[in-house]
C-alpha cells in the first residue's frame, strides 16, 4: 500500500455540493450581471467596465491575501472549512443586493451602489471560494482521488450551471409580472434572492463531510509568516505561473463568453426565452464528459487531456460563429460539441495541487490558500474582462440596448460571442505546452514528501 491519506467516498462526492452553491450565485452573477445593468439600471459602458476592471484590481490584493489569512488559519474544523461554513450567509445577502437598483443608474448614486455591492459580493465569493478550493488539495494526498474529487466539483459546477441557465429566463419573466416579454428589475432581485436561499445549506453540506488530512508540519507551523515571502513563493513557482495563465486565458474565453451570451441569444438569434436552451447545453455535456475525465487522465496525463478538451471546445465555438442565425440546429450542434470538451477544470485544480506539492518540497513552505487565491484570482479576471471589454466592445459594433440590431452589429456580436473565445481557447491549449511535470513526477514528489514528514 502507499499510504496516502484519503478522504471518504461521502466527502468526495459531496465536495461538488460547494460549486454547485456557487453557481447559484455566481453563474447567475457572470451570466446576467451586465445586462441587469445595461437594460435595467441604465449604466453605460464606461460605468459597467470602470466597476469591473476596479474590482479585479481590488482582486489582485484581496484574493492572495484571503489565501494567506486562510491557509495561517487555525481551529478544530480546520483552516479551511471554517470560512466555508461563515462565509455562505454574508454571500448569499450580497448576491441578492448585486441586483436591486435602489437609484437611478443614471445617477452617480446609482453608480456608486452598483460598484459597492458588486465589489462586496466579490469580496464574499473570494472569502467563500478561495478555502474552498484550497480544501480539496488536503482533503486527500492521492493524485487519483484529487482528480476525482476535482471532477466532482465539476460535475456539481456544470449542474449548477445547468440549473440556473434552464429556470433563470423563466423565474425572472415570471417575477417580473403577467404577460412581461423582458425581465424587469423584480424579476432579476427575486431570482437571486431564490438562488441565494439554496446555496446556504448546500456549501454546508460540504462543511460537514469534508476532513482536512494533509497538514502543515510543525516547522512550517512554527515559521513567522511574511506575506512579502508568501507572494515571492507564488511568483517563483513556475508551474503555478503557467496554471494561471492557462486559467487567465481559458476563462476570459469562457466567463467572459457567458457574459455576453445572453446578447448574442436575445439580438442575433432573436429569442429570449432560447437563452435557457443555449446556455444550458454546454453544462449537461460537461457533466457527460466529467464522467470521463479520471480514465483519461490516469491514461493520458492531466495536461494533455486539459490541452485537447480546449482544442475542440474551440472548433464547437467556430461552428456556431459560422452558422447563420436561422440555422439553430448548427448553433445547437456547435454548442453540445463546446459542452462535451467542457472538462478542462478539474485538471487545472488537480494541476495547482501539483503546484503546491512542488513548491513544498523544493522549498519547505506549504501556499494551499494563496496558491488557490491565484486560482481563483485568474477565474474573477476572465469574468471581468468578459464584462469589462465584452460590453464595450458590443457598444463599438452598432449594439443599442432594446433595439433592433443591424446585420452589421449582430455579426459583430457573433464575432465578441464565438469567435474570439475560440481564438482564446487555442491560445491557453499552447500555453499548456510549458507544463513539463508527468503525473509520475507529481506522485515521486508527494513520496519524497512523506519520507521527508517522516510519514513513511
Amino acid at each position: 500500500m502507499d499510504n496516502f491519506k484519503r478522504a471518504s467516498k461521502a466527502a468526495v462526492i459531496c465536495y461538488g455540493f460547494g460549486d454547485l452553491a456557487s453557481q447559484f450565485v455566481w453563474t447567475f452573477v457572470g451570466s446576467y450581471l451586465s445586462i441587469f445593468y445595461t437594460d435595467v439600471v441604465g449604466l453605460g459602458p464606461g460605468v459597467i467596465a470602470a466597476i469591473m476592471l476596479i474590482a479585479r484590481i481590488w482582486d489582485a490584493v484581496n484574493d492572495p491575501m484571503m489565501g494567506a489569512i486562510a491557509e495561517n488559519s487555525k481551529s478544530r474544523f480546520g483552516r479551511f472549512r471554517p470560512w466555508i461554513a461563515f462565509g455562505c450567509p454574508a454571500l448569499a445577502v450580497f448576491a441578492v443586493l448585486t441586483f436591486t437598483n435602489p437609484f437611478s443608474g443614471s445617477t452617480a448614486s446609482g453608480a456608486v451602489w452598483a460598484g459597492f455591492t458588486y465589489i462586496a459580493a466579490g469580496m464574499l465569493y473570494t472569502l467563500v471560494n478561495i478555502p474552498y478550493g484550497a480544501l480539496s488539495g488536503v482533503m486527500s494526498e492521492d493524485a487519483n482521488q484529487r482528480n476525482v474529487i476535482n471532477t466532482s466539483r465539476n460535475i456539481g459546477m456544470n449542474i449548477g450551471m445547468i440549473i440556473v441557465n434552464a429556470l433563470s429566463a423563466g423565474l425572472m419573466l415570471k417575477f417580473s409580472g403577467a404577460g412581461a416579454q423582458v425581465a424587469t428589475g423584480h424579476g432579476y432581485m427575486m431570482t437571486a434572492l431564490i438562488y441565494s436561499i439554496i446555496s446556504i445549506p448546500l456549501f454546508l453540506i460540504v462543511f460537514f463531510t469534508s476532513r482536512e488530512v494533509v497538514g502543515r508540519t510543525a516547522a512550517q507551523e512554527a515559521a513567522k509568516f511574511s506575506f512579502v515571502e508568501t507572494m515571492r513563493n507564488l511568483f517563483t513557482n513556475k508551474y503555478l505561473m503557467i496554471v494561471f495563465a492557462i486559467m487567465a486565458v481559458q476563462m476570459t474565453a469562457f466567463m467572459g463568453r457567458i457574459a455576453v451570451t445572453a446578447f448574442y441569444v436575445i439580438y442575433c438569434l432573436n429569442s429570449f426565452t432560447l437563452i435557457a436552451l443555449i446556455m444550458t447545453i454546454p453544462s449537461i455535456g460537461a457533466v457527460i464528459g466529467s464522467l470521463f475525465v479520471p480514465f483519461f487522465a490516469k491514461k493520458y496525463g492531466k495536461r494533455n487531456v486539459l490541452m485537447i478538451s480546449m482544442l475542440i471546445q474551440a472548433v464547437g465555438l467556430l461552428i456556431i460563429w459560422l452558422a447563420p442565425f436561422d440555422n439553430i440546429p448548427m448553433v445547437i450542434a456547435g454548442d453540445i460539441v463546446f459542452g462535451v470538451f467542457n472538462v478542462g477544470f478539474p485538471m487545472t485544480l488537480s494541476m495547482v495541487a501539483d503546484s503546491v506539492d512542488y513548491m513544498e518540497l523544493k522549498k519547505g513552505v506549504r501556499t494551499d490558500g494563496t496558491a488557490y487565491a491565484t486560482y481563483g484570482l485568474a477565474t474573477k479576471l476572465g469574468n471581468a474582462i468578459g464584462g469589462a471589454v465584452g460590453v464595450p466592445l458590443l457598444f463599438m459594433v452598432g449594439y443599442k440596448a432594446n433595439a433592433a440590431q443591424s446585420a452589421e452589429t449582430m455579426q459583430g456580436i457573433n464575432t465578441i460571442v464565438n469567435l474570439i473565445p475560440a481564438i482564446l481557447f487555442i491560445a491557453a491549449a499552447l500555453i499548456c505546452l510549458f507544463w513539463n511535470m508527468t503525473d509520475h513526477d507529481a506522485d515521486e514528489i508527494r513520496t519524497q514528501l512523506r519520507v521527508k514528514r517522516g510519514e513513511q
